[in-house]
């Protein structure tokens, strides 16, 4: 798992969990240091332990299955400083966002960038702090090709993965709820009640469907957990 900020860091103790040996790396040493040494979560989600079988380190990993858990707006970047590592590797990404100046999806930036790689997203309604307390969470894994294999590998008693091959609709669902999410917190700050803000998110979603389908994504993805249930998680 590349990136050790919340989700990155809940993910590596939710799949570990069950004794599984799961790298996590992380860019500051420091944090990733202090992890080592007391065998807990760092600043970004404190106060977890960490299990035996997890290992954090900031030297990059060599691995076959690489959850790439940084930032939307960030990931370019990243890849680019460590594509030769990166280079033929499955790569999940975990961010949800669109990247600015270009319009793509975290998937399409590593399908940019790393074009030899098998590529998908891991979206869906998911706090950081759930999943490392081990609640019950559905997630989904987009993939054009794969996904069965990656599926396997992921899933928990208390993580399931649903797949699915359009990778356009997960990539806008868990874009575009964010914006419907900002109208939702207006309309609460504003004070006009539960009515108006029920009312932003029916309507809200009907424009992600209207949407995602305009840009070649299926309906069915964005009435899933990638789209309403997300939605209403973030709501």
């Amino acid at each position: 798992i590349l990136g050790s900020g919340a989700f990155g860091t809940a993910l590596a103790i939710a799949l570990s969990r069950d004794g599984s040996e799961i790298t996590l790396w992380g860019r500051d040493p420091g944090d990733i240091a202090q992890m080592g040494a007391t065998r807990t979560t760092g600043r970004a989600l404190p106060g977890i332990a960490l299990p035996d079988s997890l290992t954090v380190t900031p030297a990059f990993p060599e691995a076959r299955i690489m959850l790439v858990a940084v930032p939307a707006q960030q990931v370019r970047g990243f890849l680019e400083r460590h594509r030769d590592a990166l280079t033929g590797r499955v790569l999940i990404s975990c961010a949800k966002g669109v990247e600015k100046g270009t319009g793509l999806g975290t998937v399409d930036v590593l399908d940019n960038v790393i074009p030899d790689a098998t590529t998908g997203c891991l979206t869906g309604p998911s706090f950081a702090a759930d999943i490392a307390r081990g609640l019950p969470t559905a997630l989904v894994l987009a993939m054009r090709t794969g996904a069965e294999e990656v599926q396997s590998e992921l899933n928990r008693p208390a993580l399931r993965m649903y797949r699915t091959d359009d990778v356009i609709g997960a990539q806008l669902g868990g874009a575009l709820k964010n914006v419907i999410a900002l109208a939702s917190g207006v309309a609460i700050g504003a004070g006009l009640g539960d009515s108006a803000r029920a009312s932003v998110i029916a309507r809200g979603f009907a424009d992600m469907v209207r949407y995602a389908r305009g840009q070649g994504a299926k309906a069915d993805t964005l009435q899933g957990l990638a789209g309403l249930g997300d939605l209403v998680l973030t709501c």
